[in-house]
């Protein structure tokens, strides 16, 4: 069983689904639970035949936080061998149901990219419920490190699994350029949620700077969330409503939007492992990211993307120059990424370092701690 809060729009969300999709099902039968809300990304996956239950609701989320005593009757009933959590509330009701049924085990993967700078109560749940897991996993070795500092775990029982992506073919992107105006701009864009993390304002902020230097290039942001509206307003107030698109959420952006890009910009605070940088690289684009968690493993500087620090809107804005000025070195910089996504971050390599740690848990346990 895969349990997590709910299936929105997100890179966990992301992850979870393309490890539905490519898991083997000859060796495992899947579940997959939602505590509260199924959510775009879990109908997705419903309408392509997977199981999908849903223990609790939006509503009954307001009024009770735990879901524990259905999530356990349902690991009795589904006879399940294995519950791999993805979210710190399926993690803590996952514990509490491993006191009563001890025999499942329990795999955690943490997503979240910013230890120590968490809620006490998020701190205090992931702190506990942690030592009742079988495994642990985290989706890079910085996160690793940040988990390790936070919670006091030795780093060797903390495994590491890289976040894959599918790679497949898309578009040539001609139609997206035409519907947002840019057929004949460089385009720099972003696939992101609209959310703190993402340094979007950034993003604003240097293409302020190419607006002002007259220069024809288009920003886009592809993407949805709760600062749209303020977003919105610093465009305004930056006289960037010629500049910069908000298209919104879009289904399938990976094959739909990126494809169209000349430039993929991220400029994110914080980070875990970024899918859309791999899906940005996957699709032979050249990447401007900034050095936030596993990115400086993930894009090597200079050879297959660019990277800058966080919050430096001069260095954000010379490296895109350098790529808006430069069709060669955009071109490089792209298919050496291509070729490293195709390498290093596929959705199948991660699969089965996953599959590989079911099977050790049932199997052979003692083999998992001395995994790296």
């Amino acid at each position: 069983m895969i349990a997590v809060a709910g299936l929105n729009i997100g890179g966990a969300e992301v992850v979870i689904q393309r490890l539905a999709q490519t898991i083997d099902q000859r060796l495992f039968n899947l579940i997959i639970c939602c505590m509260k809300t199924r959510g775009s990304i879990g109908d997705s996956l419903a309408h392509e035949g997977f199981e999908i239950i849903v223990l609790g609701s939006e509503e009954k989320a307001k009024v009770r936080y735990g879901t524990t005593i259905d999530l356990l009757q349902l690991l009795r009933a589904r006879n399940i061998d294995i519950i791999h959590t993805h979210t710190t509330d399926a993690l803590f009701e996952a514990a509490i149901s491993k006191l009563v049924q001890p025999r499942v085990k329990l795999v955690h993967t943490f997503h979240f990219g910013n230890y120590p700078h968490i809620t006490l109560r998020r701190k205090w749940m992931e702190g506990i419920a942690s030592r009742f897991a079988d495994c642990l996993v985290a989706v890079g070795d910085v996160q690793r490190d940040q988990l390790c500092a936070t919670y006091g775990f030795r780093k060797r029982p903390v495994l590491r699994v890289w976040n894959g992506v599918a790679v497949v073919a898309g578009g040539d992107g001609d139609s997206f350029r035409k519907s947002i105006g840019a057929e004949d701009h460089v385009l720099i864009g972003v696939t992101s949620t609209m959310i703190e993390q993402k340094g979007l304002f950034d993003f604003l902020k240097v293409a302020r700077r190419f607006r002002d230097e007259g220069d024809r290039v288009r920003f886009v942001i592809v993407g949805e969330g709760h600062l749209r509206e303020q977003l919105n307003v610093a465009r305004r107030e930056l006289g960037l409503e010629d500049t910069v698109v908000f298209t919104g959420w879009m289904a399938h952006a990976a094959e739909v939007a990126v494809p169209a890009f000349d430039i993929f910009f991220q400029p994110s605070l914080w980070e875990a492992m970024s899918i859309a940088l791999l899906e940005a690289m996957a699709a032979g684009k050249p990447v401007v990211a900034t050095r936030v968690g596993e990115a400086p493993y993930v894009v090597a500087d200079g050879q297959d993307g660019l990277l800058v620090d966080p919050g430096d809107i001069e260095g954000m804005t010379d490296a895109l120059r350098r790529l808006v000025d430069d069709p060669g070195l955009r071109s490089r910089l792209g298919i050496a990424a291509s070729e490293k996504a195709t390498l290093q971050f596929t959705v199948q390599r991660m699969a089965r370092a996953y599959e590989e740690i079911y099977l050790a848990l049932m199997s052979r346990e003692e083999e998992v701690a001395r995994w790296q």
